[in-house]
């Protein structure tokens, strides 16, 4: 489609209006912070629907938060209005894959009717096991054994999937045995905590290959935002659905990872083309946020990086103030610099 001839491609720059009309086959799009990303992926899933690629219903776009999915919600619905071809399936990881864990919960021995618990359960439960089991939960956390049992979850590692490297290591060995007792405890009543949503959904995609079919072959276009924060678990849900099409388009940008410490994991981007063998390569380096200073500074600092897709930000806005160095002894005073400064 010319872009002259499409009202709603007529505010994008060059490589947005590329990012936007390539929709066949594997894309990356590395956008730089400020750059209008999410304009880029609102408006490649208004493009899919007015040039009636897809219907509404053949669309799944994945975000990190509920904000974030309620936004791209309300640009979508403004720019397709009154549009007959339905609305895209868009959320978070965990509400798409509770969504589709309510429909098929039977085959990991749940009820449909199951409840997601919170940390505050999930601690409650834990203290009970770590009691019958004469743990000490005063020398072992029952945070710290919830955060490594997240990590397994974020790994794909059901219990007995877990494979513990030094077998002399008791300590790890005994939360192993409370991740067994747990996860049957989850089952038995009916529950799933948050680890468990994505989990359930690629062990359900991985053993029954007709339901892993019914979505594979149902979702044309997947788009993701943030890639850069995805982790094992959910780069493997997003690869298991978009196997057959091959229409994945991942946003995000390298140099704005923070999510280590959560399990993302940065060679999922990284090493997208090598995934996906044909996958184009889309990079948005105008930045429309901010200014000349802050953006060559930033650049002189990401430069030296050493796992990066190369990207020059630039912008054509106003140099803007110098940047100012403060010094502070602890974060709780530099937050007191800043807030007094505001």
């Amino acid at each position: 489609m010319e872009k002259s001839n499409s009202n709603y491609l007529k505010n994008l720059n060059e490589n947005q209006h590329k990012s936007v009309v390539n929709i066949d086959g594997p894309c990356l799009i590395v956008a730089g912070a400020g750059s209008g990303k999410t304009k880029v992926l609102t408006t490649r899933v208004a493009h899919i629907l007015k040039t009636k690629k897809a219907w509404g219903n053949q669309i799944l776009c994945v975000t990190f938060t509920n904000k974030a999915a309620k936004e791209m919600q309300n640009r979508v619905g403004k720019l397709i209005k009154k549009s007959s071809s339905g609305i895209p399936w868009l959320g978070t990881f965990h509400s798409l894959s509770a969504k589709f864990l309510r429909k098929h919960a039977s085959a990991v021995n749940l009820n449909s009717n199951f409840t997601i618990i919170d940390q505050d359960d999930q601690s409650r439960l834990i203290k009970n096991i770590c009691k019958a089991k004469n743990i000490d939960v005063k020398k072992i956390s029952p945070n710290f054994i919830i955060a490594l049992i997240n990590t397994w979850k974020n790994k794909g590692l059901l219990p007995q999937k877990v494979i513990i490297k030094n077998k002399k290591d008791v300590f790890e060995k005994g939360i192993l045995d409370v991740y067994k007792i747990y996860q049957q405890k989850l089952l038995d009543l009916n529950v799933c905590d948050f680890g468990d949503l994505l989990l359930h959904c690629v062990n359900i995609f991985e053993n029954n290959k007709d339901i892993l079919d019914i979505y594979r072959s149902n979702f044309k276009y997947i788009l993701v935002d943030e890639y850069q924060d995805t982790n094992f678990i959910q780069s493997k849900w997003l690869n298991l659905l978009a196997s057959k099409n091959k229409n994945i388009c991942c946003v995000g940008d390298d140099d704005q990872s923070i999510y280590s410490w959560r399990g993302a994991e940065i060679k999922n981007f990284l090493n997208f083309d090598k995934t996906y063998k044909e996958a184009k390569i889309i990079r948005l380096e105008q930045n429309y946020r901010s200014t000349k200073t802050i953006v060559q500074a930033a650049n002189s600092i990401i430069d030296i990086n050493k796992s990066q897709i190369k990207k020059t930000i630039w912008t054509n806005n106003e140099t803007g103030e110098l940047i100012r160095v403060m010094k502070s002894f602890s974060d709780n005073e530099e937050g007191k610099i800043i807030a007094n400064d505001i």
